[in-house]
């Protein structure tokens, strides 16, 4: 009988520790004071029993500073805490951003609190809070909220309305968020209204109280305090769209000034390069800077130099071998040397006379490349084409001053800032897209045309980014309503318009126009059907030094395979006799192709890939009465917390 008794003794407090263990809440009170302007004066008292484990140093409360009005859209609520006291002392704390709130500390880092039962009293005044009805007004307030780590054994609340005032009516709800459940006793008397739960709360659960409010009692909002929260709430629409706005006016006023491209003249065909043009300089005047990386207009110099005989080609199809020939001064035509091309000799012949492209020699033809490049830049910078890098710096600026006093002045929490990677993404993707459309269609198109192309590219980048950044943004942070999308689509439209004006704000000179038009002429007489070709008063015969001639511009515009096969039909034809079918040049060798089409046509489009691969590589939007739709974690307050 007597070890029976004890075995009994054990088990019980055995079954006991692990309670007494536990870390909850005890009792969650809370005293709502409401004044005839609205704003609400709080006391909540909560007990917690600590045991080191979760609660070390204190508890954290989480207040949202957000919620939705009468007309369920989302509003800015004031928040200011009066005090914080622990076992009716007060007590350190600090404060910190989060989503969607506020969250307060209390404790120090330093300092761990004792076992057992501690009481916090965290006083706040908060503003914006009742809710306006035809019939009559509201408080709907989240108690508790339903965002606590810890279950509440008992939570309880009292509201006191402004004196003279009665509650017309009430309305509790406990559980999860959204549960309709009414696990909880009201009682009113005159202007307090009583409530506590009649069950434990557990995790995730929390208490949402309704109060009816006669109308007068509390003052409406005035004119100019309207206009206050107007503010409040679309702060972040009024800096971000204001910036952007700001951005695109600069933007569109200099491109006027500064940006527009002259007029277009009439373009006629021509079976040379105006004013002397070389391949390279075709190639930098037509692209408004190099195009390919500048590989393409090094290809056609080489091409160039092979054909005025300073350079024999080698395609080996891993790899392109420049041989200097054995005669220094090659089939030059008299004129001096353009810069581009010398510097592609002086390349060769400090190779020992034989430059090999490939991947082993990828940091010399990198160098090589890059001297090209410069060589030819340095001496035509400005002359045909003004970058206006000016003017586009001045927007960088402008856009920076914008997107900072967008971050500092918007209420966005520090976590949700990693987010904006979203819509900058997004709009470097549509803007690098909007750019290569409006190149391509740069040689079919009017300027007024390319233009507008690209505008609209750029319209469609912003409508899709807002609602791409939207969803994403939405769904990471689990925003009611996703009420910062004014701050990303802003961000996402500034990044845009640099990357559409970066391009649009470039313009030709005037004597880089009259090239251009001269360039435009050249390509379409070498992709001219052969009929309308032999149409052309004064067109030159074509031969093999015709061909010869122009196949260094062609590579040079990219319509070498049409240049390449037009040569071919011609060599199938009678008149270019025997010995002009057996011509193979003495400039080329290489792979063996079913057509010379195809030989020169094809080696001569791979040539700028095949040495730039050498190179190496770097909530609802709805509302309702808290007495009509309410359920467990609507209205004003909420938030939760737990332990640190």
């Amino acid at each position: 009988m007597l070890a029976r008794l004890w075995i009994a003794l054990v088990l019980f407090f055995c079954a006991a520790l692990p309670a007494a263990a536990e870390e909850y809440i005890r009792t969650y009170h809370s005293e709502i004071a409401v004044a005839e302007d609205g704003m609400l004066t709080v006391a909540e008292t909560i007990s917690v029993n600590a045991e080191g484990n979760r609660i070390k140093r204190g508890i954290f409360r989480d207040f949202p500073l957000t919620m939705r009005d009468a007309d369920g859209r989302m509003v800015k609520v004031g928040f200011e805490l009066l005090s914080v006291t622990r076992d009716g002392q007060p007590e350190a704390y600090h404060t910190e951003r989060v989503t969607g709130g506020i969250r307060i500390y209390t404790g120090s880092e330093d300092v761990f609190l004792d076992r057992g039962q501690h009481t916090y009293v965290l006083t706040y005044r908060s503003d914006r809070q009742i809710r306006f009805f035809p019939d009559h007004d509201e408080l709907y307030w989240n108690v508790t909220g339903n965002g606590w780590q810890f279950r509440i054994a008992t939570a309880s609340a009292r509201v006191t309305l402004p004196e003279g005032a009665d509650v017309t009516q009430t309305a509790a709800f406990t559980g999860p968020l959204g549960s309709e459940a009414k696990n909880a006793r009201m009682q009113d008397n005159g202007n307090t209204a009583v409530f506590a739960t009649t069950r434990p709360l557990g995790e995730q659960e929390g208490l949402t109280v309704v109060v009816g409010i006669p109308k007068g009692v509390i003052t409406p909002p005035s004119a100019t305090q309207e206009k206050s929260w107007w503010l409040r709430d679309n702060m972040d629409a009024l800096i971000g769209f204001g910036g952007l706005g700001i951005v695109l006016l600069y933007y569109v006023w200099f491109w006027r000034k500064v940006g527009r491209d002259p007029a277009r003249g009439v373009v006629v065909p021509r079976w040379d390069a105006p004013e002397g043009l070389s391949p390279a300089l075709v190639n930098y005047i037509d692209n408004k800077g190099f195009s390919g990386g500048g590989w393409t207009a090094f290809s056609a110099s080489a091409l160039d130099l092979a054909v005025k005989g300073y350079l024999v080609l080698e395609d080996l199809k891993s790899s392109i071998t420049l041989k200097r020939t054995a005669t220094a001064g090659g089939r030059g035509d008299g004129k001096p040397m353009p810069t581009g091309q010398a510097t592609i000799l002086k390349y060769v012949d400090d190779s020992g006379g034989t430059l090999i492209i490939d991947k082993e020699n990828g940091e010399k033809v990198q160098a090589a490349g890059s001297a090209f490049r410069q060589s030819i830049e340095k001496e035509h910078r400005g002359k045909y084409y003004k970058s206006n890098i000016g003017y586009i710096l001045g927007g960088v600026f402008l856009s920076i001053v914008a997107l900072v006093a967008l971050i500092g002045f918007s209420d966005m929490e520090p976590d949700l800032l990693a987010l904006l990677i979203v819509p900058v993404f997004l709009s470097v993707f549509f803007g690098l897209f909007a750019m290569k459309f409006g190149r391509g269609l740069r040689s079919g198109s009017s300027v007024g045309a390319k233009i507008v192309s690209v505008i609209i590219l750029g319209i469609f980048g912003v409508v899709a980014l807002s609602i791409i950044s939207t969803v994403v943004v939405s769904l990471i942070s689990e925003l009611d309503g996703g009420d910062h999308w004014p701050v990303y689509v802003s961000v996402g439209g500034i990044v845009l318009a640099n990357l559409i004006f970066f391009f649009l704000m470039g313009a030709p000179t005037p004597l880089g126009r009259k090239l251009m038009d001269g360039i435009e002429g050249l390509k379409t007489y070498l992709t001219l059907a052969e009929k309308d070709r032999m149409n052309m008063a004064g067109v030159p015969t074509m031969s093999p030094q015709h061909f010869e001639k122009l196949l260094p511009y062609a590579v040079a515009l990219g319509v070498e395979k049409p240049w390449s096969r037009t040569f071919e039909a011609w060599l199938a034809t009678a008149a270019a006799g025997a010995a002009a079918a057996a011509y193979a040049p003495g400039w080329y060798s290489g792979s063996s192709y079913s057509n010379f089409g195809d030989r020169i046509g094809g080696f001569s489009s791979s040539m700028a890939s095949t040495i730039a691969s050498t190179i190496p590589a770097p909530q609802s939007s709805s509302s309702s009465s808290g007495f009509s739709g309410g359920s467990s974690g609507g209205g004003g307050g909420g938030g939760g917390g737990g332990g640190w």
